[in-house]
């Protein structure tokens, strides 16, 4: 019994390697032959139904050479003239031996110089999507106005020179972490006169860099909503200068230690009033820009007056023009000569 099943045990697996074999065989002879079929049953129908289009598209093609050859010349022959009968084929009806009307046939002719050129470029004007905000421009323009600003306190601030001595990381956290209460000190012009222009300056910077910006005063929400946008950029740019990375705090640690006007002299009413007066700053300007500037202009052909009022009654906006690398009183929405 042993044996038998030895036997057994022995000649099982070549029996099951050989049926193994012959259903993979019958699998991949049912499979080309399958593929075989199809290509003989599938390809030729295919193989006629693109031919049947190109026979038609170049027999539509024939006949629009003739229509052009037929309008081209001035004399015809009234005994070789043939009534057609064209018959409008429906649309998705590809025809087999249909005749197609030549003028239902769609012409690509090119584009002319002259008028056309211009109309091409005003359609590639309407086509271009809109710009967005410059990021690249707006950081160009506040490492500017950071560079100035700071350049100016260290040369006229000697408390802000001696800042610049001792552990930096150490003195800039520790004047940081003395952010409390709101006065600091300064006098009433610093507060709420020379932040307000800083923080008008940095929200120029804003407008100037968005395409919706553009705008001159008015009671509309798009330019209410422009201006919000610059608060917020002032916003951001006071924290920075305050105690950023590149700010107050970290170049010449100011709030480090106690004054006689103050006893936190990192106080909180810079942060608020640089983008809340700021704003309110660049409004002011806006509306006398809009109400006196332009009144000027309509009233003078001087350009030397011209200069001088944009210039006078836009301070801040002056500053932000040249932070650009333009003309103090230069305008994105009009010209001197408008």
């Amino acid at each position: 019994m042993r044996q038998i099943l030895r036997i057994q045990w022995r000649h099982t697996p070549a029996t099951v390697w050989f049926f193994r074999t012959l259903i993979s065989v019958a699998v991949l002879s049912g499979g080309l032959i399958s593929d075989g079929l199809a290509q003989t049953i599938l390809v030729p129908p295919v193989a006629a139904a693109k031919n049947s289009k190109s026979a038609a598209s170049q027999s539509g093609s024939n006949a629009v050479r003739q229509l052009h050859a037929d309008q081209s010349s001035d004399v015809r022959s009234p005994d070789t003239s043939v009534e057609l009968d064209w018959q409008a084929a429906p649309v998705g009806f590809e025809p087999d031996n249909v005749p197609v009307r030549p003028d239902m046939l769609e012409v690509q002719r090119p584009r002319t110089s002259g008028s056309s050129a211009a109309t091409n470029a005003m359609r590639a004007i309407a086509l271009k999507p809109e710009a967005g905000f410059s990021w690249g421009g707006a950081a160009r323009q506040s490492l500017f106005f950071l560079g100035l600003m700071h350049g100016v306190r260290l040369a006229f601030d000697p408390n802000s020179r001696a800042g610049l001595r001792g552990p930096f990381l150490k003195d800039y956290f520790n004047t940081v972490e003395r952010l409390h209460g709101w006065g600091d000190g300064n006098p009433f012009y610093v507060n709420y006169v020379g932040h307000a222009v800083e923080g008008a300056v940095s929200g120029f910077i804003q407008i100037q860099n968005d395409p919706k910006g553009n705008q001159e005063f008015s009671k509309g929400k798009a330019y209410w909503n422009s201006r919000l946008k610059a608060m917020g950029f002032a916003a951001l740019f006071s924290v920075q200068f305050e105690v950023g990375p590149i700010s107050e705090s970290s170049l010449g640690n100011i709030g480090l230690k106690s004054r006689r006007q103050a006893k936190n002299p990192m106080a909180w009413v810079d942060l608020v009033a640089t983008p809340t007066v700021g704003t309110a700053w660049l409004v002011g300007e806006d509306m006398l820009d809009h109400y006196l500037v332009r009144r000027v202009e309509s009233c003078s052909s001087s350009r030397l007056l011209k200069v001088l009022a944009r210039s006078f009654f836009n301070p801040s906006r002056s500053l932000s023009n040249m932070l650009r690398l333009k003309y103090p009183w230069h305008r994105d929405s009009r010209t001197l000569e408008e």
